[in-house]
């Protein structure tokens, strides 16, 4: 299968917002500590970063005058 970084990067935010949202990871194992919040943050910084690529590439692919 061949997906492009937006869409690996998507992927990988959701996992993390449901691991943060469920308190567990995706085997059921519940998190320990802190890594709920941890979890949260790294969705949150790596949705970021997917939008900020996003612009880029955007801008990459505008013709300039």
């Amino acid at each position: 299968m061949d997906i492009d970084l937006d869409t690996a990067l998507q992927v990988a935010v959701n996992i993390l917002r449901d691991a943060a949202e469920s308190g567990c990871m995706p085997s059921g194992e519940p998190l320990p500590g802190r890594a709920t919040e941890l979890h949260r943050e790294a969705a949150r910084h790596l949705d970021e970063l997917r939008r900020e690529i996003a612009v880029l590439a955007q801008l990459r692919q505008t013709p300039r005058d």
